[in-house]
């Protein structure tokens, strides 16, 4: 079962925090060359919020260099599945976050996919000896 300790809950609200604050500044942003389609950019965000979590989570057990690589692999990974690089992602995150209540729509959905996950997760039947058979 997947639990968020409340030191987890509150580094993904300090994050999501820095994030509607980086996007607060009155200077137009232009539309990127590559738009992410909305559905798309937030299931890369919930999905980059679970990669965050499974690292939290792993970093008391790796050294420094052992967590960077699986780092930089793990993010490489979720760029490859969307077919976008960090730098369309970055250019992305900050035009959606030019409309701070769209964006903050956008936050509030990610939470939900990340809550109906952790529930279903939650919610599956115990294996026992007998299932297995």
């Amino acid at each position: 079962m997947i639990r968020f300790s409340p030191a987890s809950r509150a580094a993904a609200i300090v994050a999501l925090s820095l994030l509607l604050l980086a996007g607060c500044g009155k200077k137009k942003v232009e539309q990127p060359q590559v738009v992410v389609p909305r559905e798309e950019m937030i299931s890369l965000m919930a999905d980059m919020e679970l990669t965050e979590a499974a690292l939290r989570y792993r970093q008391g057990r790796l050294s420094h260099d052992s967590l960077k690589k699986i780092t930089d692999r793990a993010f490489d990974s979720l760029y490859t599945w969307y077919r976008i690089n960090p730098e369309v992602f970055k250019e992305n995150l900050a035009y959606y976050q030019h409309n701070l209540d769209d964006f903050q729509k956008m936050l509030d959905e990610v939470i939900l996919r990340l809550t109906r996950e952790k529930d279903s997760i939650a919610n599956l039947p115990l294996l026992t000896k007998d299932s297995l058979l």
